[in-house]
């Protein structure tokens, strides 16, 4: 299993490293749009993001245009992701895995968020998700209490990141949907309205 998930990461990673600046910039720009226009996203207040490295999908253009009660962007705090109120000229610095982090700040809890932007290297039509292999989104999201209404999940990827089967293990999370450049795959089951 953990050779088949990092076969895919390699290939994946790769494909995004070949990516022109404009191809990521209009990858961004497509995903901006399927957002703004998806019913979770419409009726959120507390949404969780992310800065992108490594060919990922920006969301800076979402951060920017947005006017929420708050967004937030995670940082890495030993095995766990907290999760800081984003502002117009908040400080960055480089994480523990050279992601640039907010420092300081209001922390806002995961299970306090409605909706959650999550990156990925790979996806398939059950909305399964192959991270970078930390786990820190899973285990965010295995962490709601149970009971608790845990924040949507919505992956954002290339559309060439999917693929038929994702390898998974029996503690990976399923998204609720993804958000691609060409279009929005749902899971079954998933809560997007």
């Amino acid at each position: 299993m953990a050779e088949a998930k990092a076969r895919l990461r390699a290939e994946m990673r790769a494909r995004r490293a070949g990516l022109s600046p404009a191809d990521v910039a209009a990858a961004s720009t497509a995903v901006g749009r399927r957002l703004q226009s998806l019913p979770a996203m419409i009726e959120a207040r507390r949404v969780a993001a992310y800065r992108a490295v490594r060919g990922e999908i920006p969301l800076d253009g979402l951060l920017d245009g947005e006017r929420r009660e708050v967004f937030t962007l995670p940082r890495v705090v030993g095995e766990e992701l907290e999760f800081v109120a984003w502002h117009a000229g908040r400080t960055f610095e480089p994480g523990a895995f050279g992601i640039p982090e907010p420092v300081g700040g209001e922390l806002v809890a995961f299970a306090d968020h409605d909706v959650v932007l999550v990156p990925l290297t790979a996806f398939d039509g059950g909305c399964h998700r192959l991270g970078q292999g930390g786990g820190f989104y899973d285990r965010a999201l295995a962490a709601v209490a149970p009971g608790a209404a845990r924040p949507v999940a919505v992956g954002i990827a290339h559309s060439f990141q999917q693929v038929g089967e994702v390898p998974r293990e029996p503690w990976d999370v399923p998204l609720d949907a993804v958000v691609t450049d060409t279009g929005v795959v749902v899971a079954a089951g998933g809560r997007l309205a």
